[in-house]
């Protein structure tokens, strides 16, 4: 039972996630937020520089005497 139902997920489809759930997040997202695709690139390249920055300044405040 335990291998069947392993199997059945391994070979559910090739794609990362449902590409119908994709779809259907990226369409309430663009209704909720109305950005261009650019303006959301930004977005996601700061938020992507501002994780490793984050870790560096907290690892400087936690070395000060």
């Amino acid at each position: 039972m335990l291998w069947a139902t392993l199997l059945s997920v391994a070979f559910y489809h090739g794609e990362v996630a449902a590409p119908t759930l994709l779809e259907w997040i990226k369409t309430r997202l663009d209704d909720l937020l109305n950005l261009g695709p650019w303006t959301v690139v930004i977005i996601l390249g700061i938020v992507i520089a501002a994780i490793p920055v984050g870790a560096v300044v907290f690892y400087l405040l936690q070395q000060r005497p």
